[in-house]
């Protein structure tokens, strides 16, 4: 699997608490088009079709439960 970009990372990280696009346009002040391009590019990655079954997907990585999955800015 592809590993996300830092870009990627930050979207995905607020991305899985649930907001909008919107919303995290307010957060990180990315363009709205941008933050949806970076959230298509995250679902591709895992080749997975949603979101949530990314976040399982890449969780599963993961060996070691105390390490972060994302690590923001």
């Amino acid at each position: 699997m592809n590993q996300l970009t830092q870009a990627e990372q930050e979207v995905f990280a607020l991305a899985i608490d649930g907001p909008s696009n919107s919303e995290i346009h307010d957060i990180l002040r990315k363009e709205e088009c941008t933050i949806k391009n970076q959230r298509r590019s995250i679902l591709k990655k895992p080749n997975t079709p949603s979101m949530t079954e990314s976040v399982q997907q890449l969780q599963n990585l993961h060996q070691e439960p105390s390490q972060k999955l994302i690590y923001t800015s």
